[in-house]
């Protein structure tokens, strides 16, 4: 794991955000930009928004990201979107990408699609795009850098204090909302899993109602800004289980390497149909994944390395979670009934390297490390270079 981080941002950064749902639409939650506007505020370094986005307090009018009407994007040094924008066929500004710009562009890429980046001319237009669900056993454009969900402060105030391991139910939560169709490696994995693992866990499939929100003010604002994801009945339910499931994505072929490409696009459709399963899965990220890790889950998914799956920051096996093999699940349920007590380090190792890793500042600072391997046209540099180590962040 890095520890060491470029810290000394002179710039400014100006995020373009999505206004909160109207006329009964839902809100665009932009989960990539809170957990960087969180971690830019911890470190001190300034940013600006298009609109007033991220409402904190339900008592003013205080959000996270700031519209200030003096400042444009050519007197900023970063300028950052995230899929959101797109996914509405919002049109960029006009003139974004002109020549003679001095600030870098940057695109926060959260889809769990399988687009075919090569055909997109944006995607070849900003310097840098942060990519979730990435997986090294397919092709990217040189742009683009494999980033997470990762952990934002509503998340991690939810899961402040916990209880002791020993306090936690002997239970696994597996409460999938989408899983009947379209997730296949969900559908696999649980019908591989849980006739093996109920032995050793109760299960629990426990699901929020949408219809029953909560009506608390604090809690009833991060429903609505969440897109409904919001439920702290979900959250005492983590906490206090033993484990969870967070398997999630669909199998694709390793090759071609490109899996928007026609060909990868087909034999999906035949991996899907036949229910097989392939060593490359993509759309395996996802909220359920980090907020077990924080909330001290024993966290089960598909092992990482296996499946070629891809964090700037690794997890290891059996020490942060439980990557299960799926073509071996029998070893899986093998090495916890001879090993009981690997249960409790693995939650407590695996809570820690999450918020060590992966909690704003740290996802700031990776960020600003990121960008900071292009060149731009200013006089001074952006950055300086000292040491910072993660943990004292």
């Amino acid at each position: 794991m890095r520890h060491e981080q470029l810290t000394n941002f002179n710039g400014k950064i100006y995020f373009f955000c999505l206004p909160r749902g109207e006329g009964g639409k839902e809100d665009q939650f932009q989960h990539l930009l809170i957990c960087l506007g969180e971690g830019f505020r911890e470190l001190g370094i300034s940013f600006v928004s298009n609109i007033n986005y991220w409402q904190e307090s339900t008592e003013k009018q205080e959000y996270l990201f700031r519209h200030d009407p003096a400042i444009t994007t050519d007197d900023c040094s970063i300028v950052v979107f995230s899929n959101n924008w797109f996914n509405i066929n919002h049109p960029l500004p006009d003139n974004l990408f002109h020549a003679e710009r001095k600030y870098l562009t940057v695109y926060l890429d959260g889809n769990d699609n399988d687009k075919d980046y090569h055909k997109l001319p944006e995607y070849k237009q900003f310097d840098f795009i942060l990519k979730t669900h990435s997986n090294h056993h397919l092709n990217y454009l040189d742009n683009f850098y494999p980033w997470s969900f990762g952990l934002s402060n509503r998340i991690l105030h939810e899961l402040k204090e916990i209880p002791n391991f020993q306090d936690k139910k002997r239970q696994i939560l597996i409460n999938f909302r989408h899983w009947q169709t379209g997730h296949p490696v969900r559908n696999i994995s649980s019908s591989l899993l849980i006739p093996k693992i109920s032995d050793i866990f109760q299960i629990n499939n426990t699901v929020d109602n949408q219809a029953e929100y909560p009506t608390e003010t604090y809690h009833h604002l991060h429903w609505l800004q969440t897109g409904k994801r919001h439920y702290p009945n979900y959250y005492n339910r983590l906490k206090y289980s033993t484990a969870c499931a967070c398997f999630g994505g669909f199998f694709v072929p390793a090759w071609p390497k490109n899996s928007g490409g026609l060909i990868n696009r087909n034999i999906q459709r035949v991996i899907k149909k036949l229910r097989l399963k392939s060593n490359t899965i993509l759309q395996w990220d996802s909220w359920r994944f980090w907020e077990s890790l924080a909330a001290g889950c024993v966290t089960f998914h598909v092992d990482f390395e296996k499946y070629g799956i891809t964090l700037p920051v690794m997890p290891e096996n059996w020490r942060h979670y439980i990557g299960v093999d799926l073509d071996n699940v029998q070893a899986t349920i093998d090495r916890i009934t001879e090993n009981p007590e690997i249960l409790e380090y693995i939650a407590q190792e695996g809570r820690s390297w999450a918020i060590k890793n992966y909690s704003p500042a740290p996802t700031a600072l990776r960020f600003l490390e990121i960008v900071s391997q292009k060149q731009t046209t200013t006089k001074s540099s952006l950055f300086s270079h000292p040491t910072v180590n993660y943990s004292q962040c």
